[in-house]
């Protein structure tokens, strides 16, 4: 049987079971009627599991890549003319169940997607399709929701193969759950191809994502915050009630997290991929988020959370710092990109910057201790534990700031446009090293006054000792979460400062005249020696913990990089 007719099994089986469903205006949804569709989306998603079996014992069928056109992953029109109808199909039917309010029904319809990606991707061809009109879906339901006209979503180059025109009136009534739903969709997609699948299958997944969300109109969600789309919505159809439920604070939290986890995995596995096989640029979908990240910050803080919803405004900070410290994992970083999300942190984090370093309750339960979810009662006062925040939050900080002070030496970053006048690059270029050196030196310097102030020390010994009091605890606070404690410490190790400090002959007199000197001030802090013992210290040199980090799969490689890069400065 062709990959053609088992999409058409595949078109017929939805057609047949659910649309009837969809087809009344709006959906009526009795419990009734709830309990018998839940029934048949089981049966469903029973048989679409049932016939990606039978598909997986055909080994003989090899993987076939979608070709490149224009720069892009699409399939061939005479593969994509085969099976499109049958997609279109089956989308707009499940789209259109997943407007229902039910989560049960939601949750099954999901799986389903799932399952029909999971069967399309072993048939060997246009899984980069499917993906495609997922991603369009999302398009689609956005402007739907927050435009009164289509003419963003007319633009030839973004609908060069008809699919909006065709989508767009079937989903015209989705709202913002649809939008959690095929964002989590998307996301469990990818779990399921990295467990099970090649690095091939992967590859298409990122580009056709890539491509897919680059053509989203994000810029519609700022409208939200801005009034905008309150009255164009009030406007157009006079429901204002309609509009509460697709902008109320849990329907824009549910979408704030899904859109979160999608990202921090989609920045996780571009870091996984090692080569692409499409002409698509490489860093198009990183490239893509890191220019969202004030945006989608903009969207999370700027919704005042009741003190009942404390837990969400936690989460959608855990997942914003999470996702920020992969892309600084993965970015080639631009000069005005490190400024800016420095601004960010001071703007959104400011609270976990300044928060103090040594501050540590006993009285958490040390196996929960770093959980966003950590939580104590304390004089009837429900308050969240933020240390994991913390750690992320400085970690950020510490990044950025000391990329830009060893701009042009350490880092690559991309600050410099290209010019024919080679001189004029290079002036260009010495200024902008020169004035980032100054913002990290600044950074770091305002940060380390909130916590170790070097003016309030007169005596050196005293000042020595607050110093390895500081450093201690900085090492305590990344112990406590060891798949960031490599990162924090290769990043100190790559400090653009010499090991050895200033030989001062009279240390009583050293520190009146390093006043004003930061990098004094962070070699005393930050020495890579001092750290090293520190932290086999904090390991009670305990050397089967050592090996646990060397053989972990997931620090492992850091921890040996640590270990000889400190080798080989030291030695």
């Amino acid at each position: 049987m062709s990959c053609s007719s088992e999409y058409s099994r595949l078109c017929r089986l939805i057609n047949a079971s659910l649309r009837s469903y969809t087809e009344s205006e709006p959906i009526q949804l009795t419990k009734e009627k709830e309990k018998h569709l839940l029934i048949v989306l089981s049966q469903v998603s029973r048989e679409i599991q049932r016939c990606g079996d039978e598909l997986e014992c055909d080994s003989g069928k090899p993987l076939v890549l979608n070709p490149v056109i224009g720069g892009h992953c699409f399939p061939a029109p005479e593969l994509y003319s085969e099976c499109h109808n049958c997609f279109l199909e089956i989308l707009s039917i499940l789209v259109g169940l997943l407007n229902m309010k039910s989560q049960y029904i939601q949750h099954l319809v999901g799986n389903i997607l799932v399952g029909i990606s999971n069967f399309v991707s072993k048939s060997g061809r246009n899984f980069g399709d499917f993906l495609h009109l997922l991603c369009v879906c999302i398009e689609v339901v956005i402007s739907n929701i927050l435009s009164s006209s289509s003419a963003s979503l007319s633009d030839p180059n973004n609908d060069g193969l008809g699919l909006i025109s065709v989508l767009q009136p079937r989903l015209v009534n989705a709202n913002w759950h649809v939008v959690t739903c095929l964002s989590r969709v998307l996301h469990n997609i990818l779990k399921y191809l990295k467990q099970n699948c090649s690095s091939e299958l992967a590859e298409i997944y990122l580009h056709s994502v890539s491509y897919g969300l680059s053509n989203v109109p994000w810029d519609l969600l700022d409208k939200i915050h801005s009034g905008q789309a309150y009255d164009m919505q009030i406007s157009s159809n006079g429901n204002a009630s309609l509009l509460r439920n697709i902008c109320s604070p849990e329907a824009w939290f549910l979408f704030l997290g899904s859109l979160l986890q999608l990202f921090c995995s989609l920045v996780e596995q571009s870091g996984l991929v090692e080569e692409i096989h499409c002409s698509l640029d490489e860093h198009l979908l990183l490239d893509k988020i890191t220019c969202l990240i004030p945006k989608i910050l903009n969207w999370c803080f700027s919704v005042k959370w009741d003190s009942g919803n404390a837990c969400i405004q936690q989460y959608l900070r855990h997942k914003m710092l999470m996702l920020m410290t992969r892309l600084t994992l993965q970015v080639h970083w631009e000069c005005s990109t490190l400024v800016l999300w420095l601004q960010l942190l001071r703007r959104h984090f400011q609270d976990l910057l300044v928060q103090p370093i040594s501050a540590y309750d006993s009285g958490f339960d040390d196996s929960l201790e770093g959980s966003p979810f950590l939580a104590s009662i304390a004089d009837g006062v429900h308050k969240i534990h933020t240390r994991h925040l913390q750690r992320q939050a400085i970690f950020l900080f510490l990044k950025c700031s000391f990329s830009l002070v060893g701009f042009g030496k350490e880092t690559d970053i991309r600050c410099v446009c290209a010019s024919s006048n080679s001189c004029l690059t290079h002036e260009l270029k010495s200024g902008q090293e020169c004035s980032g050196k100054r913002k990290g030196l600044s950074e770091i310097s305002e940060w380390l006054q909130d916590h170790l102030p070097l003016e309030m020390f007169v005596d050196y010994g005293i000042y020595s000792e607050k110093c390895s009091i500081f450093a201690s605890s900085f090492m305590q606070l990344y112990v406590d979460e060891d798949d960031i404690l490599f990162e924090v410490l290769l990043q100190l190790l790559a400090l653009p400062f010499p090991l050895e400090q200033v030989d001062w002959n009279d240390r009583c007199n050293a520190i009146h005249e390093a006043k004003g000197d930061i990098i004094y001030h962070v070699l005393n802090i930050f020495n890579p020696i001092h750290l090293f013992h520190l932290f086999l210290a904090k390991l009670h040199y305990d050397h089967s913990v050592l090996l646990d980090y060397l053989i972990s799969k997931d620090i492992g490689v850091n921890c040996v990089q640590y270990l000889l890069r400190y080798h080989l400065s030291c030695f």
